[in-house]
């Protein structure tokens, strides 16, 4: 757990000695010397004995607390580092910077167990930093507080815009999550200049770009990507459109599809037609669809692509045309003699009714 957390060690120097009460200075040396054997809980017990009999607001309190705090997180033990951390700061008898550090990895201790009120109550007492606002957009956006938390990285990044990537990543995925597609694509534009190299950032923009309805700029993404060498490969692309399916997102999925294959970027094949056809009516975009499964349907005569334009028919109550493509259709099998009755049935009703 301590990899993470800003660390103020407790020498023994003579002028410490010379602060503190030497029973308890006593207590932390000893305590320390049972640490390094290797003994915490020798060492924990020494502190706790003479815990008692430290004035509340004094250094040695703070100390004594301090320390047990630093233990707990030596041991894992989040909840009582929390605790000792808390208690410690409550003296306010440390330095200045000692508090602040104090602080810092009680609020990175409150963001690991999730407790993220309090965790931008302690960073929001903090001399502003990097990574003190950092911690505060990371507790806004846990929170759901995405008017504090994105007004405060966008001010980061136009104060310094060489600032590290991870900044950039959260305003992209906090607008993601916000489902402005555009901003967020914006910021991932940065990433792209910053490391052009990385398919991944072609890819991201692209993604963002089809989301936000800009399917001929995310096509035009994916052909700068092949001419920089990124080498995006039609797995790629497919995998792209796949994405925006499985997000329930079936119209950009359609629109971006139908862009790659305008942009050659993708072979036109039957498979991808009906992929496309399939993709425009799940987006219950009808006349799309019928006009994609109309080209599938001439070009194989196959009865189950000849249905789908019969069943898209149905959809737009075009009757007549109906009944006039299920007449040619050769039924293979009982689910299709089915099917073929269903809308023959379905088809002249609705005429008599009109009739």
């Amino acid at each position: 757990m301590r990899v993470w957390l800003l660390g103020w060690l407790l020498l023994a120097t003579p002028l410490l000695a010379a602060q503190i009460d030497p029973v308890v200075f006593k207590a932390l040396d000893d305590a320390r010397a049972a640490e390094q054997r290797g003994d915490a809980t020798t060492a924990r017990l020494r502190l706790q004995a003479v815990l008692p009999a430290s004035a509340e607001g004094s250094l040695e309190r703070a100390l004594l607390q301090q320390r047990l705090a630093y233990m707990a997180i030596d041991a894992n033990d989040a909840e009582h580092a929390i605790h000792w951390l808390t208690e410690s700061l409550k003296q306010r008898a440390l330095d200045a910077e000692a508090q602040a550090q104090d602080r810092a990895n009680l609020a990175r201790l409150l963001m690991q167990q999730g407790r993220y009120q309090q965790a931008a109550a302690e960073l929001a007492l903090l001399p502003s930093s990097d990574a003190t606002r950092q911690l505060q957009v990371q507790a806004y956006r846990q929170l759901g507080q995405f008017d504090k938390a994105l007004p405060l990285a966008e001010q980061v990044v136009r104060q310094r815009p060489s600032v590290d990537d991870s900044w950039y990543q959260l305003l992209v995925g906090m607008n993601y999550e916000l489902k402005r597609y555009t901003a967020a694509a914006r910021w991932q534009q940065v990433l792209l200049q910053r490391a052009p190299e990385r398919a991944a950032n072609w890819r991201q923009l692209a993604s963002l770009q089809s989301l936000a309805g800009e399917q001929s700029k995310a096509a035009a993404t994916m052909r700068l990507a092949q001419l920089a060498g990124v080498g995006l490969s039609e797995l790629d692309m497919e995998s792209l459109v796949a994405l925006h399916a499985r997000a329930g997102s079936p119209w950009q999925a359609a629109r971006l599809l139908e862009q790659l294959l305008r942009e050659r970027l993708l072979n036109t094949t039957l498979e991808r037609q009906r992929q496309l056809a399939q993709l425009w009516q799940a987006a219950r975009d009808y006349p799309q669809a019928l006009q994609v499964w109309l080209q599938v349907a001439g070009a194989t005569g196959q009865p189950a692509d000849q249905l789908k334009v019969a069943w898209l028919h149905y959809q737009q109550a075009q009757w007549q045309a109906v009944l006039a493509v299920i007449q040619g259709i050769q039924p293979t099998g009982a689910a299709q003699r089915r099917q073929l009755v269903s809308l023959r049935g379905a088809a002249e009703q609705a005429l008599s009714a009109v009739q």
